[in-house]
């Protein structure tokens, strides 16, 4: 199989233009940079990502102190039974108090780390909807090319064969035709008109979607070149592709962190079954508070000790129940890299069969049109009947449209396949409107 081979160097599917009108022709890589910069799903993801930043700084949060501070301000009445009179005193009262972790064996550290992957699987999916995306918006743009070329094929291959059936129609009226070449060209005009109609309905769909990713539809979208870069990109094996995938994949690298975060929540279930240690330092200052009068200033230094322990055991079952979840994820990201990899041998293969079908095609496509051409030629000589003609016509037209869909089916498969090796990116697009 040889991948690192484009069959048609360069395609052009339309006529030149002049410099006014090139200047406002649809430009394929600007269009994808304001698809990436402007999609919603992306957009959330960029919002996600910022979320998962502030997260990560708020888990930072338990190696700091913490300094809290109460005042009060109040009225006291004391009322006394017996002898002696009543106390009413204006209260006040203020603390500040700052608490240090000296340690709680690693949950602190545990769940920063856990933050931090969180962190990076955001980035991950990231880039695997941006592929996604590139991706289906290069199929769109792809797919309105080949369908649009199709319905110009159709509608010369009308024009062609309503132009003959005028010819022959005339000619029975001048009584030096026959009866049935008419009805034969009339039969192949109808089926020329239902592929027009079929061609124009796919163009349709594709156009729909060429609007759902790119927002509208531009007037001037008339031109394409094909390079060969695209293909140096690829791999020249399977074997190196599969390995590429293995590790650059962006749905792969996501889910290994899902492992790696579910590995880190055991470490957090296991600190979490150790006491908490920490040092805390306080100062008071006290007015006229308590049914005392005057002024009264405490200060104190302690380590305190805290070991919560649910009776039920509950914190060990969550321990067991953090390993289980590991185990699981750990299954889970050998089940998608044994998908992604059959996704990969599918379109490797879809790649080569587009090659062949490229090259058998495109030479079928000139052999056709050389064979119309002579056939015609022929025809007004006497030596071909209508029918040859009617037949070589539909055989070019339809040449042509399979030519073009393989090409085409040839740029998708390996533009898909840089997606899966997480590969596709604007500046691995080798496609120029001209």
């Amino acid at each position: 199989m040889i991948l690192l081979k484009l069959l048609v160097p360069v395609i052009f599917f339309c006529s030149f233009k002049s410099y006014s009108e090139e200047k406002n022709l649809f430009n394929l890589k600007n269009s994808l940079i304001s698809v990436l910069k402007n999609h919603k799903t992306i957009l959330a993801t960029g919002t996600d990502i910022k979320a998962a930043k502030l997260r990560v700084r708020q888990s930072k949060g338990g190696f700091f102190p913490s300094l809290d501070v109460t005042a009060n301000y109040g009225h006291e009445n004391i009322i006394k039974y017996g002898p002696g009179n009543n106390t009413q005193l204006t209260a006040r009262d203020a603390t500040a108090k700052i608490t240090q972790t000296i340690t709680d064996f690693g949950l602190t550290k545990s769940t920063v780390k856990t933050s931090k992957l969180s962190l990076k699987q955001t980035r991950a999916l990231e880039n695997q909807i941006k592929n996604d995306i590139l991706l289906r918006a290069l199929t769109a743009y792809l797919r309105v090319i080949q369908s649009r070329e199709s319905v110009k094929f159709a509608e010369q291959s009308v024009q062609n064969i309503k132009k003959q059936t005028e010819l022959e129609d005339a000619a029975v009226s001048a009584g030096g035709g026959l009866t049935s070449d008419v009805l034969q060209a009339k039969t192949q005009l109808a089926g020329a008109q239902a592929r027009l109609i079929q061609f124009e309905g796919v163009l349709d769909s594709a156009k729909h979607e060429f609007v759902y990713i790119f927002g509208d539809f531009p007037q001037n979208l008339d031109s394409l070149r094909l390079t060969k870069s695209v293909f140096e990109k690829l791999p020249k094996s399977i074997d190196d592709a599969e390995k590429i995938v293995i590790k650059n994949n962006p749905s792969l690298i996501a889910a290994r962190i899902s492992t790696d975060i579910s590995k880190e929540a055991i470490n957090t279930a296991r600190a979490s079954l150790f006491p908490k240690i920490k040092g805390i330092v306080s100062h008071s200052e006290k007015q006229d508070f308590g049914g005392i009068v005057g002024f009264k200033r405490e200060s104190s230094a302690k380590i305190d000790f805290s070991y919560p322990l649910n009776l039920s055991f509950s914190e060990y079952a969550g321990k067991d129940a953090a390993v289980q979840s590991y185990l699981s994820t750990q299954t889970r990201i050998k089940d998608q890299e044994d998908m992604i990899t059959q996704m990969l041998r599918t379109t490797w293969d879809g790649l080569d069969t587009a090659q062949k079908n490229a090259e058998f095609l495109t030479n079928q496509a000139r052999i056709s049109g050389e064979f119309l051409e002579l056939a015609r030629k022929e025809r007004q000589a006497g030596n071909r009947t209508l029918l040859d003609v009617l037949n070589g016509e539909t055989a070019f037209i339809n040449s042509q449209a399979d030519a073009i869909a393989a090409k085409i089916e040839v740029l998708i498969n390996s533009y898909t396949l840089l997606s899966l090796m997480g590969g596709l990116s604007l500046d691995s697009i080798e496609l120029a409107s001209q």
